[in-house]
C-alpha cells in the first residue's frame, strides 16, 4: 500500500521545538489525560490496549477517524491493529492493511515534521492510490481543491510515531480526520504528542505482557504434547513387551517385539531431545543471520531424509537449474526442510513415495522472498488443522497436533528468520490428495 506524500511547506504549521520555550500542556486536557491514563496503562492483551487507546484519543481530541499501526517483527511491516470511526466490513478491510517500512520512512521525512514524532502529510489528488480508498470518509472529496491551508482536506493525515526505549520505531497513530475539519493548533498537537508517547509505553508494556502469556502457553503446549506422545510410546512399549512374554509366541517373533519395544523407548528420548531443541531454537534462532545457499540446503536435506528412509521407496524431484537462491539464515535452516520432508515420507502410505520441490519468487509489499514449495501425496491436512499443525498458540481446545514437534521447530526457525510458512491442499479443495508446504524466506544479497 502506498500513499503520495507531496506537500507544500507553506501549508504546514511551524515546527514545534521541545525544551526551552515549549508551550505548556493545555490545562483543559490535563485532568482528562490523568483520568484515562490509568485505564490505558492497565496490563492486558495488546489488541485490547490498542483499541482502548484509539477510542480514548478519538474522544479526548475530537477525532472523527484514526488508525493505530504496530510493527510486525516477524514480517517487518507495520500492520493496522486498531481503528476508530469505521464499522463492519470496512473496519475489517482496514485492519488487513500493511505499511512497508519504506512507505513509513517517506511519511516521516523531516519536511513534514510539525513537532518531535509528529508529521503532517498533505498529498495531492494525483498521488491518490486506489488501495487507499477504505481510509477516506468521503472519496469524492479527494479531487476537490484545497481552499484554505487551515482546513483539513480529505487527503490529509497526521502521523504520530512511537518508539521503543532504545529508540527503534515500533508503530504510529495516524489521524485521518478531526471532527472540526480544521488543522490542529500547536497546543493540541503538542498535547497529542505527549499522550501518544505515553500510549507508546502502554503498547510496549502490553507487548511484553503478551509475550509472557505466550511463553506460558508455549510451556503448557510443550507439556501437553510431550505427555501425550510419551503416553503413546509407553503404551507401545507395554504392548510389545506383553506380546513378547506371551507363552504361546514363537521365539523369533518375541525378539521382533522386543526390538519394537526398544525402538519405542528410544523415541521417548528423541522426543525430549526435540523439546529441548525447540526451546534452544526459540532463544537463539535469529542470531548470526547471513546469506545461505538455498539450493545447497535443499540438496543436503533431501539426501539426509533419503538415508533415514532407506527402507522406503522415496523419490525427491527438484530442478534448480543453474540459478542460485540466497536467503537470510544460519546453520538451523537445514532443520526446516528435513522436518517437512520427514513428515512427507512418514505420512505417505503409498508403496512408492514421490515428493516434488520447487523454488519461486514471492513478494509482500516491498519485501522479496524465495519461496520453497514441497508437494507430497500423503494423508493431507484438513482445513480445521492447517492453522494449528505448526503448533500455533490460541487454539487450546484442539489438543496437540498429530505431526508432533517437527513442524513447531519449522515455524520457530522460519519466524526467527522473518519468513513465513503455511500449508495448502495439493489438489485445491481436496485435502486427502496430499499437501503443499510453502516456506518463504527473505532474499539475501552476497554484497
Amino acid at each position: 500500500m502506498s500513499r503520495g506524500c507531496t506537500v507544500q511547506k507553506e501549508q504546514i504549521a511551524p515546527k514545534q521545538k521541545r525544551g526551552a520555550g515549549k508551550p505548556p500542556t493545555p490545562v483543559r486536557f490535563s485532568g482528562e489525560m490523568l483520568s484515562v491514563l490509568s485505564d490505558i496503562m492497565s496490563v492486558e492483551s495488546l489488541d485490547s490496549v490498542l483499541q482502548k487507546i484509539a477510542t480514548t484519543i478519538a474522544e479526548l481530541f475530537s477525532i472523527r477517524a484514526l488508525i493505530i499501526c504496530v510493527l510486525d517483527e516477524n514480517e517487518q511491516v507495520f500492520r493496522v491493529r486498531a481503528a476508530y470511526g469505521y464499522e463492519g466490513e470496512r473496519a475489517e478491510q482496514i485492519k488487513s492493511i500493511t505499511y512497508s517500512q519504506e512507505r513509513v520512512s517517506k511519511d516521516i521525512d523531516a519536511k513534514y515534521q510539525l513537532a518531535e514524532s509528529v508529521y503532517f502529510v498533505r498529498p495531492g489528488p494525483e498521488e491518490f492510490v486506489k488501495s487507499d480508498e477504505p481510509l477516506y470518509l468521503d472519496v469524492k472529496a479527494i479531487t476537490r481543491p484545497r481552499t484554505d491551508a487551515a482546513n483539513w482536506h480529505e487527503l490529509d493525515y497526521l502521523k504520530i510515531v512511537f518508539t521503543e526505549r532504545e529508540g527503534g520505531l515500533k508503530g504510529f497513530i495516524e489521524i485521518e480526520e478531526p471532527e472540526s475539519r480544521k488543522v490542529m493548533n500547536a497546543d493540541t498537537i503538542e498535547t497529542l504528542r505527549v499522550f501518544a508517547e505515553l500510549a507508546g509505553v502502554a503498547i510496549e508494556n502490553a507487548k511484553m505482557y503478551q509475550k509472557q502469556v505466550e511463553i506460558a502457553q508455549r510451556t503448557r503446549y510443550l507439556s501437553d504434547i510431550i505427555a501425550h506422545d510419551i503416553n503413546n510410546y509407553n503404551q507401545a512399549v507395554t504392548s510389545y513387551l506383553h506380546m513378547a512374554l506371551s507363552k504361546e509366541i514363537d521365539p523369533g517373533r518375541a525378539v521382533d517385539y522386543l526390538e519394537r519395544a526398544t525402538t519405542a523407548a528410544w523415541s521417548i528420548s528423541e522426543l525430549i531431545q526435540r523439546a529441548d531443541r525447540l526451546t534452544t531454537i526459540e532463544e537463539e534462532g535469529g542470531k548470526n543471520l547471513g546469506p545461505v545457499d538455498l539450493g545447497e540446503v535443499l540438496r543436503e536435506s533431501m539426501a539426509e531424509v533419503a538415508r533415514e528412509a532407506a527402507g522406503k521407496k522415496a523419490v525427491f524431484n527438484i530442478d534448480l537449474g543453474k540459478h542460485r537462491y540466497f536467503v537470510s539464515g544460519n546453520e538451523l535452516v537445514n532443520e526446516i526442510f528435513v522436518n517437512i520432508l520427514e513428515n512427507a515420507v512418514q505420512y505417505d502410505a503409498h508403496e512408492s513415495i514421490s515428493v516434488d520441490l520447487s523454488v519461486g519468487e514471492f513478494f509482500v509489499d516491498y519485501r522479496r522472498y524465495w519461496c520453497v514449495s514441497i508437494a507430497d501425496n500423503g494423508i493431507g491436512i484438513p482445513d480445521s488443522k492447517k492453522n494449528v499443525v505448526f503448533g500455533r498458540l490460541g487454539d487450546e481446545n484442539k489438543g496437540p497436533p498429530a505431526l508432533g514437534l517437527g513442524l513447531s521447530i519449522v515455524r520457530t526457525i522460519v519466524e526467527a528468520y522473518h519468513g513465513m510458512v503455511w500449508v495448502e491442499d495439493r489438489v485445491p479443495g481436496d485435502h486427502s490428495k496430499g499437501s503443499v508446504f510453502r516456506v518463504a524466506l527473505p532474499m539475501a544479497s552476497l554484497e
